[in-house]
């Protein structure tokens, strides 16, 4: 096996290792997001039911805390595409000197992450 096919196997296992990661990390954002959802709505309708509107308060500012999980969870969803592009790339790059050239791009776009 050549060098150049070592580091996109080693690649392609990080980045692996990196989406299994995010996919709980997604998940826990996605069960807290439905949460505040459901919780908010529940005391928007039971504060609009009921005529109590010290529960709309309540229920408006969890809806509004929907923004943080949700730009989370958008976040997370990029930083999951852009780990996905980069096989491709590497294996497109045709030389050893490409692959590397290439490896040391993706490693620098990595810390800016």
């Amino acid at each position: 096996m050549a060098a150049s096919d070592q580091i996109v196997e080693v690649v392609n296992s990080r980045i692996d290792k990196a989406i299994r990661d995010n996919a709980g990390s997604e998940r826990l954002i996605s069960v807290v997001l439905i949460t505040l959802f459901v919780a908010g709505i529940v005391l928007i309708l039971w504060g609009a039911y009921h005529e109590q509107w010290t529960f709309l308060v309540p229920g408006g500012m969890a809806e509004m805390a929907l923004v943080f999980p949700v730009r989370q969870l958008v976040k997370m969803r990029a930083d999951n595409m852009s780990l996905q592009v980069i096989p491709p790339m590497l294996r497109l790059a045709g030389t050893d000197d490409a692959k590397t050239l290439a490896m040391e791009l993706i490693q620098r776009l990595i810390r800016q992450l």
